[in-house]
């Protein structure tokens, strides 16, 4: 019985000591790659709706978690599994706030992250408090933040702008200025904004210009992205909707076209600094639960993982370039009634650098 009990207490404790490394792994997986490899063709985990692991406000909670979830993960556990690039969807909230002595009403605006109509308990100022701990914690890491204005004809998004601005400018001593040659060394312990809606004349980041929705994959006819100096070009698939005959079967081809181009010779000698977005992320299903007309919904985005993120995790073979992928239910293998492997993905994603 001594015999039993001690063998037990040795396979615990090599059970404990490789979930300790696969964490320490995950937190600092940048630290194995040399200063001087390029941003461009490193293999990032990226989340799409990063924000929606948080869950939604109170008054959106249904309708999200029925339509709008994309993520199990908030960004903190996100990053403990190993993901470094966040898609991020601000706009104004506005609350009226009633003043006690005159019960008059003030406005409180917040730039609250959002996914469609509904609003996550997340704010962009809150992003980048959890990545500021997250780099201090681990200064060999670093961060990208893939961002748009999510625009609704129910919210006033008028001063967008000006707030973005100036919640970049009070994280201004993280961001990293764009240039399509950046290093891991020149980024580590910092952040790259990259924005596909303009806020100032020159970006503190990047802007995308000419972001693609089909599943064409033309690298001859890329998107740009520019910093305050530079410019660079991006191929970029994001092709998101399923719900017709034969689109998981698009979709999947669209996925491995861009991996096949991440690491074309041939694309490599005509754009040596192109940067790659790869999206598993879309939906296989649409609902008007909610809403007048079809939109998608959390299982369809679940479905829809099940055969991409397995898909591309399958197809990522020794060392290679993946670029950026972009993913739902990232770091969970399991979500609602659906084998989302988004664990094994980003695994598979980190491991091919």
């Amino acid at each position: 019985m001594h015999k039993i009990f001690l063998s037990h207490k040795i396979f615990l404790s090599l059970l404990l000591s490789v979930a300790a490394f696969t964490s320490t792994y995950a937190y600092d997986w940048l630290a194995r790659i040399d200063d001087d490899r390029r941003v461009c063709r490193l293999s990032i985990p990226g989340t799409h709706d990063a924000c929606t692991g948080y869950g939604f406000l109170p008054q959106d909670t249904l309708a999200g978690n029925y339509i709008a979830r994309t993520q199990e993960l908030n960004i903190s556990e996100q990053w403990a599994v190993g993901v470094r690039a966040f898609d991020l969807r601000p706009d104004v909230r506005e609350e009226k706030l009633t003043k006690s002595s005159k019960k008059a009403k003030e406005t409180k605006r917040t730039l609250q992250i959002y996914h469609g109509e509904f609003a996550t308990q997340q704010t962009f100022n809150g992003v980048f408090n959890v990545l500021r701990d997250s780099l201090q914690a681990h200064p060999t890491e670093f961060a990208i933040i893939i961002m748009q204005h999510e625009r609704s004809a129910n919210r006033d998004g008028s001063t967008w702008e000006a707030m973005v601005d100036y919640a970049l400018a009070e994280n201004s001593d993280l961001i990293v200025d764009f240039r399509p040659d950046l290093t891991v060394g020149q980024l580590r312990g910092r952040i790259l904004v990259l924005s596909r809606d303009t806020y100032r004349p020159t970006p503190r980041g990047g802007y995308i210009k000419g972001w693609h929705f089909d599943a064409e994959v033309d690298w001859q006819k890329p998107a740009t992205m520019h910093g305050y100096a530079m410019e660079g070009t991006l191929c970029v698939q994001d092709f998101y909707n399923m719900t017709w005959e034969g689109g998981t079967t698009a979709k999947l081809e669209a996925i491995e076209r861009l991996l096949k181009v991440a690491n074309s010779e041939e694309v490599a000698k005509q754009y040596p600094n192109m940067w790659f977005i790869n999206h598993t992320s879309g939906f296989k299903y649409t609902s008007t639960k909610f809403t007048k007309e079809p939109v998608s919904t959390s299982e369809g985005y679940r479905a829809n993982a099940a055969d991409t993120n397995k898909f591309l995790a399958e197809r990522i073979k020794g060392h290679m370039t993946t670029g950026l992928v972009m993913m739902d239910f990232a770091g969970v293998d399991r979500s609602g009634n659906y084998d989302v492997m988004g664990k094994r993905l980003v695994q598979a994603v980190i491991n091919s650098n």
